[in-house]
């Protein structure tokens, strides 16, 4: 059979293959049977040869092609015309191979790389899961570890860990294991799991104030595939530069550290402790000026003086580049 994984998550599109790759047998038999091609060092004809290869004690062998796809969608030059021939090639695949094509980006419907597959194959993408995507994905992923939550629970967790499937598995995982036989509540999350959103903050706030505008714009295109709107992107940085002039200005008083957690409303420890370390290393009137900016940014979106993506993209870059 040919298969395509192709898309953004990570996480899902490697489950998948790693069913694959099992489909090849027990664990002794497994990578005798499989072969992997990665890079650009590897011609057409070398996997179609792999994939011919009798499967050594199994029913199946599998042959993995990473990268291919991609580059044919974007045309690229240096794959060679060899490629060409991909579609009359693999009618030479024997049903007893399982040649698996992944891409780390969503390939077109009627591109140029599904069409070369043929309609024979079969298409799975795994784009970024949206917000309700994945509470859906998380209350399955309960199911799958034997525990149960709460819907307010699930929610949260959606929230807090953003769309990255590996890291919600790896929370979800913690949350079956900590509540045991009872449903996984809200304050068991809010306990348990750190905001994988805030901690993308820390960091573009870090990316803005170092002048490291490469840094900061990924951050921005990652909080907002991860959910988050150009309103919220804007309000959170606004918000964590507002808490690190309180911290200063209270630092400057003498204020204990615990004392300053509860007098800013931040009782998280994590975000505390990140809080006071960045407060460290710049001044209140920078800071007061990025303040503004982020909040003219956001008047004029609201106004409809500016495309909201076009402003947080042009006030990130100017500011990280300031």
């Amino acid at each position: 059979m040919i298969r395509v994984l192709h898309g953004e998550d990570e996480y899902s599109r490697s489950e998948a293959l790693t069913k694959i790759r099992e489909s090849a047998g027990p664990e002794e038999v497994r990578d005798p049977n499989t072969t992997v091609f990665q890079g650009q060092g590897f011609k057409l004809s070398d996997v179609i040869g792999a994939a011919q290869v009798v499967p050594f004690m199994a029913d199946r062998r599998v042959v993995i092609v990473y990268g291919v796809l991609g580059r044919m969608q974007k045309r690229d030059k240096s794959l060679g015309n060899e490629w060409r021939d991909l579609t009359d090639k693999l009618a030479e695949v024997p049903a007893s191979t399982e040649l698996v094509f992944v891409e780390e980006v969503g390939l077109r419907d009627n591109g140029i790389a599904i069409k070369s597959v043929g309609p024979s194959a079969r298409i799975q993408e795994y784009r970024t899961k949206r917000r309700g995507e994945l509470e859906t994905w998380v209350r399955d992923r309960f199911a799958h570890y034997g525990a149960d939550a709460s819907r307010d629970a699930i929610a949260r967790i959606a929230w807090l860990a953003g769309s990255d499937t590996r890291l919600l598995d790896q929370e979800v995982k913690k949350l079956a294991l900590y509540a045991g036989d009872r449903a996984v509540t809200q304050d068991d999350v809010d306990l348990m799991v750190p905001d994988a959103r805030e901690t993308s903050i820390f960091a573009a706030v870090d990316a803005v104030l170092e002048r490291r505008p490469a840094v900061a714009m990924k951050l921005l295109y990652s909080l907002l595939s991860g959910g988050s709107s150009v309103s919220t992107v804007l309000s959170m940085l606004a918000r964590q530069v507002r808490l690190l002039i309180l911290t200063i200005e209270l630092q400057q008083q003498g204020v204990h550290p615990e004392e300053i957690g509860k007098r800013i409303s931040l009782t998280n420890r994590y975000a505390l402790d990140k809080t006071l370390r960045q407060s460290n290393n710049f001044g209140t009137e920078h800071l007061a000026n990025i303040h503004r900016r982020l909040l003219a940014a956001d008047l004029a979106i609201k106004q409809g003086e500016m495309d909201e993506r076009l402003a947080v993209e042009i006030l990130v870059g100017e500011l990280s580049a300031a």
